[in-house]
């Protein structure tokens, strides 16, 4: 009996394993296709499940950026408007970042050192 089971051809095998119900549905040349189709769309191709992933957390990350950015324009506007609104604020800030020194002016700059308290009760 051992010596028909191994004289058994291949597609005789196939035929014995069809012959159970799993066996069957597996062997199945649609399921097997289907399942081919499934591997290579998931996870072989360029647009496959780990690069969609991929690219949410990356769009994610850019909306991200663009609500910064946004934020960091409307700041940079309101320091313009303000900047252009008054002459002497236009001074105050070229003095302050740019170190803006008129004709025979003499600017000392004092760094480090702590705040003197005003006295307004001279």
């Amino acid at each position: 009996m051992e010596e028909d089971k191994k004289k058994l051809t291949v597609r005789e095998r196939i035929a014995a394993l069809k012959e159970r119900r799993i066996w069957r549905i597996l062997l199945n040349k649609y399921f097997i296709v289907a399942v081919i189709f499934f591997v290579i769309i998931g996870f072989i191709d360029a647009n496959s499940i780990g690069q969609f992933f991929r690219n949410r957390v990356i769009l994610r990350s850019q909306k991200e950026q663009i609500r910064y950015y946004e934020r960091e324009i409307k700041a940079a506007e309101t320091k313009l408007e303000q900047l252009n609104s008054r002459k002497d604020s236009l001074e105050k800030f070229a003095r302050e970042e740019y170190y803006y020194l008129e004709d025979g002016e003499t600017v000392y700059l004092v760094e480090g050192g702590e705040e003197v308290p005003s006295s307004s009760e001279e």
